[in-house]
């Protein structure tokens, strides 16, 4: 791997964060944090993607 896209690797992991947070208040009984978990989880499997495609 020769070059790494910061952003995307900094995005991907604000997600996995924001996702790990949203699971947490859904386990705590707030129903609203299923929307956003599910944006952010969206959002990081996108930028995953992206990482891979190019990745050389």
């Amino acid at each position: 791997m020769t070059s790494v896209r910061w952003a995307s690797l900094a995005t991907v992991v604000g997600c996995a964060l924001v996702a790990l947070v949203c699971l947490v208040a859904m386990l705590r009984g707030r129903t609203w944090a299923a929307v956003p978990g599910l944006v952010a989880l969206a959002i990081g499997f996108r930028e995953v993607r992206v990482l891979q495609r190019r990745s050389p």
